[in-house]
């Protein structure tokens, strides 16, 4: 079966750097915010960290059984606090049940979900996510959620939703780690909530830069390979040149390959192509 997550196929050096200090932060259990500039592909890195079938054992390397469960706030529709809450059990639930845990485990958190979408019940919602991850991490599971986009949240960042996060983080036994992502800091997303002070004991900033050459040239191979692109080998250098390591810019450029089946036979065929290219 084709694996449908195309970053689940690079080789496990790709971004090493990035993933070894990831790595060694969940091992740690610290939390983590993954801070980036538009297009330079910090989605594109989660992907392959969420789904390689390697990350734990090369770049946690504890021994335990680990599950991330991946959160992400484009999917919600209003950004209020009962959705935030209520995505994230989903998510929880999605992931438990994809997962190895003990079926009565996977049925404990469907229950509490069932229950939480009939009540509408807020702080009822905030306490099952709670039970959940504490019922996980009963069977020496590690959970790690990954908050995708938090930055969508400044609207709704209280200094309640903070103290919540952290009483979720207790009620494990300090064994869960979150994972945020965005383009600005914490303390820039609401700076009367996440204190410097506050933030500096909740979790540490890990900057995303863009792609290396080796990275980009994994990025390149893996989508040539999938997709059957022809693409001249002397002109991949010229090419990698013109992305400079933004992902997203490299990603759009191969889709607009991949769809017009068009053959370069210069570096000045390429930029034509991609200065007409709207997505690119």
């Amino acid at each position: 079966m084709v694996n449908t997550i195309i970053e689940a196929l690079y080789p496990i050096s790709f971004r090493q750097e990035d993933a070894s200090t990831l790595g060694q932060h969940l091992k740690n259990r610290n939390s983590v915010v993954l801070i980036g500039m538009k297009r330079v592909g910090i989605s594109n890195f989660l992907r392959f960290f969420l789904n390689h079938k390697e990350i734990a054992k090369k770049y946690i390397a504890d021994g335990n059984s680990h599950l991330f469960i991946p959160v992400d706030l484009n999917d919600l529709v209003e950004r209020e606090v009962f959705p935030f809450w209520i995505l994230t059990l989903k998510r929880i639930l999605d992931s438990a049940e994809k997962s190895d845990l003990k079926e009565h485990t996977k049925k404990y958190i469907e229950r509490l979900f069932l229950d939480c979408m009939q009540s509408k019940d807020t702080f009822l919602t905030i306490e099952s996510v709670k039970k959940s991850l504490a019922k996980i991490t009963q069977e020496n599971v590690l959970s790690t959620i990954f908050f995708i986009r938090f930055d969508r949240l400044k609207e709704i960042v209280t200094p309640e939703l903070f103290g919540n996060l952290q009483g979720v983080k207790d009620a494990a036994n300090r064994k869960v780690s979150f994972i945020f992502t965005s383009f600005k800091g914490l303390t820039s997303i609401a700076p009367d909530v996440f204190t410097k002070s506050s933030v500096a004991l909740f979790a540490r900033n890990m900057y995303v830069r863009p792609a290396e050459k080796k990275d980009t040239k994994i990025i390149f191979d893996t989508y040539k390979e999938r997709y059957k692109l022809i693409f001249p080998p002397s002109l991949e250098t010229s090419f990698f040149e013109t992305v400079d390591g933004y992902v997203q810019y490299l990603q759009l450029a191969l889709i607009s390959f991949h769809e017009s089946k068009k053959i370069f036979k210069n570096k000045q065929e390429i930029l034509e192509f991609l200065s007409r290219d709207e997505r690119a």
